[in-house]
């Protein structure tokens, strides 16, 4: 059976509508993860996208055993990008997990079975592709013939329950991983997989805590093509799996953080994908994936 997202929020949350002058809302939602844990999503959105998260998304691992399970995440986002989010690619949603005093390498083991359990991005990027060209066809546009011709590139997981959703309908399951499957998209962090491990226990943003560190993590490795004679001082392929400290926010104006690591894995093709399904679903009228 496919899982789903609990429609419920942290106690003491609901959906929150920012300013008037912004018509977007806020959303937290709880679901369970492969192994039968909470764990928290969240994202803002426009009032005409609805319920439907980003597919574009951020993973953290909250390891500190103190860190509240019950926080508003969209809030966590804001405190985070505030000031310092370069404005890069489409929009995407944040995903924590709880893992009191896990390491990186049991982060990464969570992660991979996550994503065997749900996928990646590209099943719901090639849905919404196959159901937009249906759609056009039923309206007098483009035939389906050309279903499999052009868009993206990606593999195509079949979901848990062994088949597609309906036309007009996502099916009620969580959307995909972030899984890039161009290697230019991964060219600066030699890397395919990567999330943050988040080990303090505060989860409040305010100048106080500007040097807050966040743990990068990344894992399997894509082979570096040396030029004959080159002196090898970095091999990613020593390092299935690599960690790295830095700022959460970063200095600004002068030291990179977190945040403009993230701007910079932004405006790939993976990105532009996650985000063109997302527009298509919208329009498709779709709820959920």
């Amino acid at each position: 059976m496919v899982r789903s997202a609990r429609k419920r929020l942290p106690p003491g949350f609901k959906v929150i509508p920012l300013a008037s002058r912004l018509p977007y809302l806020r959303h937290n939602v709880i679901f369970e993860d492969h192994t039968g844990t909470s764990a928290l999503m969240s994202w803002t959105s426009s009032a005409k996208q609805s319920n439907l998260p980003h597919l574009s998304s951020w993973v953290f691992y909250m390891v500190h055993p103190d860190v509240p399970r019950d926080f508003d995440g969209c809030v966590f986002q804001d405190g985070l990008e505030n000031d310092r989010i370069i404005p890069i690619g489409g929009p995407s949603r944040y995903e924590f997990f709880f893992l009191p005093g896990a390491t990186a390498e049991e982060c990464v083991t969570h992660y991979r079975g996550e994503l065997e359990a749900r996928g990646t991005i590209w099943r719901q990027i090639r849905k919404s592709e196959i159901a937009m060209k249906k759609k056009n066809r039923y309206d007098g546009g483009a035939g389906a013939d050309d279903l499999i011709k052009g868009g993206s590139n990606g593999p195509i997981e079949e979901s848990a329950s062994g088949g597609e959703a309906q036309d007009g309908d996502a099916g009620d399951q969580l959307p995909g991983l972030v899984w890039p499957d161009h290697d230019d998209d991964c060219y600066f962090i030699n890397y395919r997989g990567w999330l943050f491990m988040y080990t303090d226990s505060n989860i409040q943003w305010s100048p106080e805590y500007e040097d807050r560190q966040v743990t990068v993590v990344k894992f399997d490795p894509i082979p570096i093509e040396w030029e004959e004679g080159e002196v090898v001082r970095w091999d990613p392929m020593e390092h299935p799996i690599h960690s790295e400290q830095m700022n959460a926010r970063g200095r600004k104006g002068y030291e990179e953080g977190l945040v403009s690591w993230m701007g910079n894995r932004k405006s790939t093709h993976w990105d532009e994908e996650a985000g063109g399904a997302t527009c298509r679903a919208v329009e498709l009228g779709w709820k959920s994936w």
